[in-house]
């Protein structure tokens, strides 16, 4: 009776250990499922589609394209029909497959399929056309609605641009940017046009009047298809009738079917628009950019310098050297900047306001000499030693370098060696040494920067 009494007892135990047993390894077994990583075609529409957000709705189709095997180094996929094959041969090969690469660099190219439809002998085959590629029109990224420096003087023009490129009603959708060279019309076409091709119009379209010119002999049909069209530097095609009489029915054209217009034109033209040119432009928004005043210039550095990476806050004392230097052209401003960025980058040193007036010439305006004393106590103070330490006897380097800039800088004032040399307690040849010594440095490897440290401290003893 025990022993029946405890082998009963006994057989639960063992069934309930083996069940266990089978449920760990189905966990397992799952766990392990779940580590496994997406097929590499699910992962790349992953990547596409996170970084094309508002095209979602558009693109919906590609999860129909079902992941086969990858062979040789080639992603193998199928497509719901042959039209999806071709469209994304067309439009989404080149983007996928170097989303491919970058998961997997093995991947060198993408096999498409599509299954092959058996049809009657006597049927017609399909026409299939290729679906358009979007006409981008090329907008510069740099250039945004939102980096565009306004401030009091050009309100209106910036107002007008955005009302344009959110999605322009029937009364506002022709815009006539007027101003001369370098004040921003053509940051303003490129802003607009990357806005609306974001926002709403499916072709959006900008040229100039150089390309108005090529393209003639082609009827410039595609102008006719845009959903918005931008047309930089509009006054070079006044000096010649005709293309004035084709763009103007171009122009009229698009009016009447309700597409938007924005045109940026240069008032100080030396030529002039017909009459019947110039009597359809005044039916447009007319906003004019004025030259930016001190305080807009000012406010278009610091833009830009920290657009460039460098260092806005520490330059804040050298933008109004700037602005006033360069005057009122913006691009001129942007050069400016441009020219900075690529010394910080390129001689991999940090520009400081001593740098900004050495490379645009601001001339020292105390109009003095400095001496040997306030060019040794600028020495000792920009390393962070005793001056005393400069004429001592002490060789270490830490000593050494700043006393050999301050005895060049010495001879730069016009001392001879041997009031130098009475100076720092040194012969005339060990003077001669320590300026032959930086001016090897300054036509060093990284001489440049080297350079800056010895004007930084002239200018220091100058103050």
């Amino acid at each position: 009776m025990a022993s029946f009494r405890s082998q009963s007892l006994r057989e639960p135990l063992v069934k309930s250990k083996e069940i266990l047993d089978i449920l760990r390894v189905f966990v397992n077994v799952n766990l392990n499922a779940a580590e496994q990583p997406a097929p590499l075609w699910e992962q790349c529409l992953s990547v596409f589609l996170l970084s094309k957000p508002k095209e979602l709705r558009d693109l919906q189709w590609l999860s129909a394209i079902k992941h086969i095997s990858i062979e040789n180094d080639i992603l193998n996929i199928e497509m719901p029909s042959e039209f999806a094959k071709e469209w994304f041969l067309c439009s989404f090969y080149e983007s996928f497959l170097k989303i491919a690469k970058s998961i997997n660099p093995d991947i060198n190219k993408i096999s498409v399929f599509a299954p092959q439809i058996k049809e009657e002998k006597s049927a017609k085959l399909p026409e299939f056309k290729k679906p358009e590629k979007s006409k981008s029109g090329n907008f510069c990224k740099k250039y945004r609605l939102d980096n565009f420096i306004a401030e009091t003087s050009n309100e209106f023009a910036l107002e007008c641009a955005k009302i344009i490129a959110a999605k322009p009603s029937d009364h506002d959708n022709f815009l006539v940017i007027k101003g001369t060279a370098g004040l921003g019309k053509t940051h303003l076409l490129h802003a607009i046009g990357r806005e609306a091709s974001a926002n709403w119009a499916k072709k959006a379209i900008l040229w100039d009047s150089d390309r108005f010119f090529k393209e003639r002999n082609n009827g410039n049909l595609v102008l006719y298809q845009s959903d918005i069209l931008l047309f930089d530097n509009l006054q070079d095609i006044y000096s010649h009738e005709n293309p004035q009489n084709e763009f103007l029915n171009i122009l009229k054209n698009l009016k009447n079917k309700g597409c938007s217009i924005v045109v940026a034109v240069n008032p100080k033209s030396k030529n002039q628009p017909l009459t019947e040119f110039e009597n359809f432009l005044k039916m447009g928004i007319k906003c004019e950019l004025k030259k930016p005043d001190l305080r807009t210039r000012i406010a278009i550095l610091r833009q830009k310098a920290k657009e460039k990476g460098l260092p806005a806050t520490t330059l804040e004392d050298c933008w109004k050297f700037i602005a006033e230097k360069f005057g009122d052209s913006v691009c001129s401003l942007e050069g400016a900047i441009n020219e900075l960025a690529a010394r910080q980058v390129h001689l991999k040193c940090e520009i400081t306001p001593q740098i900004v007036r050495s490379i645009y010439g601001e001339k020292n305006t105390s109009g003095k000499t400095p001496s040997m004393e306030s060019i040794a106590t600028a020495a000792a103070l920009a390393y962070g030693i005793p001056m005393e330490s400069l004429c001592g006897k002490c060789r270490m380097a830490k000593i050494n370098k700043p006393r050999q800039i301050a005895i060049y800088l010495c001879k730069q004032t016009g001392l001879s060696l041997s009031e130098i040399g009475k100076f720092f307690n040194r012969d005339a040849s060990s003077i001669t040494n320590a300026i032959q010594a930086v001016k090897n440095k300054i036509a060093g490897e990284n001489g440049y920067s080297f350079e800056f440290e010895v004007m930084d401290i002239l200018n220091a003893a100058r103050g």
